[in-house]
């Protein structure tokens, strides 16, 4: 908006942009450079990544799927670890070189509206706490997951706990020499390996970890609704995860330097807002674009979107829903609403089957104990023996199932 003329404010509610913001860690390269092309080449970014693993851990074992591609530690690369607290401050201030004016410590509290006619109102700008009106031909709302004022303006309904996780996170300060050697990665490059199983204690959700040049971030969590009646809270899974045999050796010596939380909405497709409205546009987490580990490009995308909504409005002097709602179809036809679309009944099966994480992660952890322990069987008795064993957990059918619906989940692909 600000590099086509517009006059924009930019309103963060903490001392800085970013410091009140949490994300597991990752920034990808091809739709961040949809908004600033080559980014990469100075963002204040941590580690390429080049591995990527997924492990599903019981209480004394890891059943371990991973990729490692040395190709994406070079230009173009495909992703890169970040802390928010340092990218989010350089984004708000590339916006700031646009023209943009940024006002910290500014917390809109409310909308203030205009009356158009005498049965509609367009949104006219919005009241700080301050007691500050700020007044602005459009609203765009990137709020995040609460969503107070999309909800004041009858935009977006109150979420179900099942459609809600909590994760929290810590960055452990950790010298750059250890990290390379113990996630075996040459100098400068990144890893993200995230736990399925044991470290949510049968909570469907996952811990995570992030390598940053000198630092690791930790995240775990999982469905607000199973930690409320495990009588659960996040900061336990952050230190049962901690104390893990198998994960305790990846963060041996590392210093605890920060600690945050955040609510992630995963409602999915049934549960997205109204996307637009007279003079006012909703994006990021607030209009529940979210996409299994996919977040932070999401809100970035929709927030661009809704921008050239605004330029486009501005151009015809016309901010009412027959414009704005350009965002809407621009958001419909995009890749990220048909993978959305796709997991529209991730939340469902989870409420159905709260069990089906632990499940399959038992299976095969005992599955791979049962393979790597040496014996006296012949191979083929001991492949007939794991059949067995996976058949008298459940049904075949309902494995296949909770292994589909885990993928969209886990964010995997």
């Amino acid at each position: 908006m600000a590099q086509n003329n517009l006059s924009v404010a930019l309103l963060e509610r903490g001392d800085y942009p970013g410091s009140k913001n949490m994300f597991g860690g990752t920034i990808y390269t091809t739709p961040t450079e949809e908004i600033i092309p080559a980014f990469w080449r100075d963002a204040p970014l941590e580690r390429p990544v080049v591995s990527d693993e997924l492990w599903f851990v019981d209480h004394d074992s890891a059943v371990k799927i991973g990729f490692t591609g040395l190709r994406f530690a070079k230009p173009p690369f495909n992703k890169f670890t970040a802390l928010r607290a340092k990218f989010d401050s350089w984004l708000a201030h590339k916006a700031v070189e646009a023209g943009a004016h940024l006002l910290t410590k500014a917390l809109a509290t409310d909308l203030v509206y205009e009356r158009i006619g005498l049965m509609s109102k367009k949104v006219d700008g919005v009241l700080l706490d301050s007691g500050d009106v700020l007044r602005a031909d459009a609203v765009v709302l990137a709020e995040g997951a609460p969503a107070y004022l999309a909800q004041k303006a009858g935009m977006r309904g109150n979420m179900e706990t099942s459609s809600i996780t909590l994760y929290v996170k810590e960055i452990l300060d950790l010298p750059a020499g250890k990290i390379e050697e113990r996630f075996n990665l040459e100098n400068g490059c990144g890893a993200n390996i995230a736990f399925i199983g044991d470290p949510t204690s049968g909570v469907v959700g996952k811990a995570a970890i992030w390598t940053n040049r000198d630092s690791i971030s930790l995240i775990v969590g999982g469905y607000l609704n199973q930690l409320i009646s495990k009588g659960l809270n996040p900061f336990q899974l952050l230190e049962r995860t901690k104390r893990h045999p198998i994960i305790k050796r990846l963060l041996d010596g590392a210093k605890p330097v920060e600690y945050m939380g955040a609510t992630i909405p995963k409602g999915g497709y049934k549960n997205i807002p109204q996307l637009y409205g007279y003079g006012i546009l909703v994006a990021g987490d607030a209009a529940m674009m979210i996409s299994g580990r996919q977040g932070t490009d999401l809100a970035m995308l929709s927030g661009k979107y809704a921008a050239e909504a605004v330029c486009q409005a501005k151009a015809k002097g016309d901010f009412s829903p027959d414009i704005l709602q350009a965002y809407e179809r621009r958001i419909g036809s995009s890749y990220f609403m048909k993978d959305i679309e796709d997991n529209k009944n991730v939340g469902n099966y989870y409420k159905k089957h709260p069990d089906a994480d632990y499940l399959i992660n038992k299976m095969l952890n005992d599955a791979a104990y049962e393979y790597f322990k040496t014996d006296l069987e012949p191979g083929s008795q001991k492949i007939d023996k794991i059949i067995q064993q996976i058949r008298s957990f459940q049904h075949p059918w309902k494995t296949v199932k909770d292994v589909y619906h885990g993928i969209q989940n886990w964010g995997v692909f």
